[in-house]
């Protein structure tokens, strides 16, 4: 029997009905005919693309128009206009199809003069066609989305037609319509790199991991972390750690993450002690690393790659550290809580056995560790994909209970397209945007705008882009924030003398961070209804849980030894150093270290941490000194405390 199922068993009154879907916009019910039509829709639609990308290469037009059509025609079947049309498909859902379906024809029906004649010499269908699509986009989008994005969106084709109007350093050249509409509808907007990104990387790895979760590898995680950490002190919340940052590496959803793990680990966490806000925040906290753990990463990183030029595979190996340092630190925090609290772990009895878990779905490792062997042979991320997908079709039918059938097959295909609608609309209004960061020069506006407040200090400048991300991430989805971020802010920060990777990674991570910060904190939302607990309080503690990973940005900017550049030895020395630096870091967070630390020596050993997380021989020294000094006071304080009592 599976760990998942035996345990829910046991603690049937803590289970609960929470779902990724009750995190988005409300969908339709997919009955009768629509739910038909989807499935048909979604089969078909993953079918194009696993053989435009794996079997016959297609033009990037055709496979780009194809992509955005799936969303044009998807989201007007699945999300409605609002909660009070979920019951049927209405007329203006058709109308949005049709105009969705008759922009598609038009671009495929043109030649290559489309794209040359784009921003010069527009036709009148290019300009009609141009303003539905537009029109179209910021559509879907809010219905997908919401309206953060739009508003976004709107400011930026506002700002085109309307910049000599703006006040100081923001006033520039005003554009007509026409400019306009034929700079965004062409192969550097709406068609660029972001749809491009999602057509190809995004939609491979979303589609690969939904053929892992069908497979069964999500039970293998969770039951391999139930096996080796179980029965340790704190164990579910351990579990929820390494479950989460195995998931991870398939996933690049936090909310996915949440809503796959949490429903086992958090109501585990209560029952063994812990209170219900702190077993949410663990949970959120551990699954929104989700997106920063390679090998996939969430979809910001494969734009990235494009953005600045780089292999995703220099990407992701560059990640691995930081990444490894947040999920580390968070298991030195769970830990001490546990110790704190003097919680310990499940029975044996309850936990499955690590040589039936190998045995019964060892063998459903084997497409992950393909993957990566792949990608680090230099081959690009979408043949590594590609050949990863049928994998997990071959290794899952090795053993019966993990076999694939061709039910769990077309499923795994309708899943992935429509789990990749949310990024289509994304890069729709992302493409957008570039084109008029591009035509406007308002991008680097506000570059200078970052280098002059900061003073060309690049302290302040990453404080300031930190910022910026953070209010970002309040209205928009992490693929969306980051690729409005990377493409105003970036620029600044490379001007600063950072290299490009730095510059983008800090951005990205920020993004993806904006799943446990205050106060919107999204991660936390169906974590906190799992706990049965406040989802701000959830976010607060999360927050607090996941301070490491909001100072490693700024971390390997100043030392890109964390990023795995450098010689060997300054790389191990830096790794070392810096687990050690997050464990002391996690000591201030929880306060406890063999017995309650005082708040002198909290602040000592929060610094200490801090600097040991700074790779550099003169910072780990005073790291290891204010760490010395923090253990002298604690230990003068507690004798203190013992001779006076």
């Amino acid at each position: 029997m599976k760990i998942g199922s035996r345990l829910f068993d046991l603690f049937s009154q803590e289970q609960t009905s929470v779902r990724e879907e009750d995190y988005e916009k409300p969908k339709r019910s997919r009955v009768g005919k629509l739910a038909l039509a989807i499935s048909i829709l979604g089969v078909a639609a993953a079918l194009f693309h696993i053989y435009a990308l794996g079997i016959r290469a297609t033009s990037v037009i055709l496979l780009r128009n194809i992509h955005l059509l799936c969303g044009f025609v998807l989201i007007p079947l699945l999300y409605p206009a609002s909660k009070k049309q979920v019951d049927r498909v209405r007329f203006i859902d058709y109308l949005l199809i049709a105009i969705g379906v008759s922009i598609s024809i038009y671009v495929m029906l043109q030649d290559e003069d489309f794209f040359l004649r784009a921003g010069v010499a527009p036709t009148k269908g290019d300009l009609v066609f141009g303003s539905l699509a537009i029109l179209l986009i910021l559509i879907i989008t809010k219905r997908v989305i919401g309206w953060p994005l739009v508003v976004v969106t709107l400011f930026f084709l506002v700002y085109a037609k309307f910049a000599i109007y703006f006040p100081g350093m923001f006033v520039g050249k005003s554009h007509s319509l026409t400019n306009i509409i034929s700079y965004v509808f062409n192969i550097e907007g709406i068609y660029g790199i972001p749809i491009g990104v999602s057509s190809t990387y995004v939609l491979l790895f979303i589609l690969f991991g939904v053929f892992l979760k069908q497979s069964g590898a999500g039970e293998f995680y969770t039951d391999f972390a139930y096996s080796i950490a179980g029965r340790t002190r704190g164990g579910p919340a351990k579990v929820a750690v390494i479950s989460s940052a195995l998931f991870g590496t398939i996933s690049g959803s936090g909310i996915a993450n949440v809503v796959t793990t949490g429903s086992i680990t958090i109501p585990l966490m209560k029952k063994t002690g812990f209170k219900g806000y702190y077993a949410g925040a663990v949970e959120a906290v551990a699954s929104t690393g989700g997106q920063i753990m390679p090998p996939v990463m969430g979809a910001g990183a494969f734009l990235m790659a494009e953005i600045i030029g780089v292999p995703y595979t220099k990407i992701m190996i560059a990640a691995a550290l930081p990444a490894l340092l947040y999920f580390v630190s968070i298991y030195y925090v769970v830990d001490l809580q546990a110790a704190r609290r003097g919680l310990q772990g499940l029975r044996p009895s309850e936990l499955p056995s690590l040589k039936k878990v190998l045995s019964r779905e060892g063998h459903l490792v084997i497409p992950l560790l393909i993957l990566i062997y792949i990608l680090l042979t230099g081959a690009t991320p979408i043949k590594a994909a590609f050949y990863s997908i049928l994998a997990t079709i071959l290794v899952s039918a090795l053993k019966k209970e993990t076999r694939m059938g061709i039910r769990k097959i077309f499923s795994s295909l309708e899943d992935g397209v429509l789990g990749c609608l949310e990024v289509i609309a994304a890069c729709g209004c992302a493409g957008i945007i570039m084109a008029l960061v591009a035509l406007t020069g308002i991008g680097l506006k506000l570059s200078a705008l970052i280098v002059q407040i900061s003073g060309s200090n690049l302290f302040i400048a990453l404080l300031l882009t930190a910022a910026v991300v953070i209010v970002l991430s309040m209205g928009l989805p992490t693929t969306a924030c980051y690729i409005v971020s990377a493409t105003i802010m970036a620029p600044g920060l490379t001007k600063m003398g950072i290299t490009p990777i730095q510059a983008h990674l800090f951005i990205f991570y920020y993004a993806c961070l904006s799943g446990i910060t205050p106060p919107v904190a999204l991660v936390a939302y169906p974590a906190g209804a799992i706990a049965k607990a406040s989802p701000v309080t959830v976010s607060i503690t999360a927050f607090r849980l996941g301070i490491v990973g909001f100072l490693v940005p700024f971390m390997f900017i100043y030392s890109p030894n964390l990023l795995l550049i450098g010689n060997v030895g300054q790389v191990v020395i830096a790794a070392i150093t810096s687990l050690i630096g997050a464990y002391f870091i996690s000591v201030a967070s929880e306060g406890w270290f063999g017995g309650p630390v005082h708040a002198l020596s909290r602040l000592l050993v929060l610094a200490g941490g801090i600097f040991m997380l700074i790779p550099g021989v003169k910072t780990d020294a005073i790291g290891a000194a204010m760490v010395i000094v923090a253990a002298i006071v604690e230990k003068l304080i507690r004798e203190k405390a013992r001779t006076s009592g």
